[in-house]
């Protein structure tokens, strides 16, 4: 696997969408945003090695539910702009109102972003901020327990934009969220098919280190997917390896090369469970939300716990099946092997500051006693950021 370049074929453009959970829960996060969004995007635009402001536009997609759950609307739609002033516009417009049933109409806000004017050579992330879980997944009292009344199911989504590079990130606010006996294993699972993360918040002042951090990581998983990504490929869908055997290769060639690459530091708050590892992997490799339901384990109460000893991110590599569009599905098998660890707990190293963000090197003395929950910083690729890197490359070019 040659791995020797250094510079990506083309400058960096980034599209970015947002997608807001307009219900009555959601005020402090939306007042938060609108705040703050002119200065998140300053952050990645002078911190994520993007040429000018007009490299970044911002999609914002709001949603509700569908009625008779909710009479206002569904997903109000706001597009794509490079005018930043525009989005913060957009964001003063919505409030946090509505919402029946405890599902949201997460499926329709997801298809409308699959479904934007993505630019074909820029990086693409969808960062999806909600406390309630999509329709069709389980949840008691679900108005639409057959899954989203317009069709859509949020699994085959994913897997489309995993295929056409669009990486989710899932902002998962808490204690909501954890009320819902399927939600946390189904959003880690659908940010693990498209090579992203679930994010967990138990405050909205944390929200604007959560999108900072998330997409200043993923633009450098970007550079370096586009730089390997083919190579990787073919390794993986030519059947020669798995995806956890070509990433540790990858992780090994990588780390003698020298790259650094930011990484943003989650506190875990959740607790681990048998039942919960067993979900994930059912939602990850069923084809439809229906699919999977028969298959899932009862979970344990959600009790949330703040121990370093709970990786607050993993990454599934055993994908069975990779769709390939309406037409079929094409097949190849992965060893599984769970991340490491890489950090966790109150693991929040000193930091200079820029923009509500911190930025420290990986070897920075603990001893900052500020418990911020979320850091971002520089060093040397982990394992799992090479696992997110092979599988995003399989998908790209699965799709062709």
């Amino acid at each position: 696997m040659d791995v020797e370049s250094h510079s990506p074929d083309r400058k960096m453009l980034r599209d970015l969408v947002f997608i807001q959970d307009a219900t009555g829960s959601q005020g402090s996060y939306i007042t938060h945003s609108t705040e703050h969004i002119q200065r998140i995007c300053a952050d990645i635009i002078s911190h994520g090695g993007l040429a000018s402001a007009e490299d970044l536009r911002v999609g914002l997609i709001a949603f509700r539910d569908h009625p008779p759950q909710d009479h206002t609307y569904v997903t109000k739609n706001f597009g794509f702009t490079s005018d930043i002033g525009k989005v913060h516009e957009n964001l003063k417009t919505l409030y946090a109102s509505g919402g029946g049933d405890g599902p949201e109409a997460v499926t329709a806000s997801l298809w409308d972003a699959l479904n934007l004017d993505w630019r074909p050579t820029a990086s693409k992330m969808i960062v999806l901020i909600a406390d309630a879980p999509p329709h069709g997944i389980g949840e008691y009292g679900d108005g639409f327990d057959a899954g989203s009344p317009d069709g859509h199911d949020p699994l085959v989504i994913a897997r489309e934009l995993a295929q056409r590079g669009i990486v989710l990130f899932f902002v998962a606010c808490e204690p909501a969220l954890s009320g819902y006996a399927h939600a946390n294993d189904f959003y880690t699972a659908l940010t693990s098919i498209t090579s992203g993360l679930m994010v967990p918040l138990t405050t909205a002042s944390l929200l604007s280190r959560a999108i900072i951090g998330s997409v200043l990581e993923n633009l450098d998983m970007e550079r370096l997917i586009r730089e390997v990504g083919a190579a990787v490929a073919e390794r993986i869908l030519g059947g020669q390896q798995s995806v956890d055997d070509v990433a540790r290769e990858l992780h090994e060639k990588l780390l003698l090369r020298g790259d650094g690459v930011k990484r943003m530091v989650v506190e875990n708050i959740y607790r681990e469970s048998d039942e919960a590892k067993h979900n994930v992997q059912v939602w990850t490799n069923a084809r439809t939300i229906q699919d999977a339901r028969p298959h899932l384990k009862k979970p344990p109460p959600r009790a949330t716990s703040h121990s370093p000893t709970s990786p607050p991110r993993r990454v599934v590599t055993d994908f069975p099946t990779f769709s390939t569009g309406a037409q079929g599905l094409s097949v190849f098998g992965t060893g599984v092997e769970k991340a490491n660890p890489m950090f966790g707990g109150n693991a929040f190293g000193a930091a200079g500051r820029f923009g509500g963000m911190r930025e420290t090197s990986m070897d920075a003395d603990d001893d900052d006693d500020e418990p911020d929950g979320i850091d971002v910083r520089e060093g040397s690729v982990t394992l799992e950021q090479a696992k997110r890197i092979a599988l995003q490359s399989a998908w790209r070019g699965a799709r062709g």
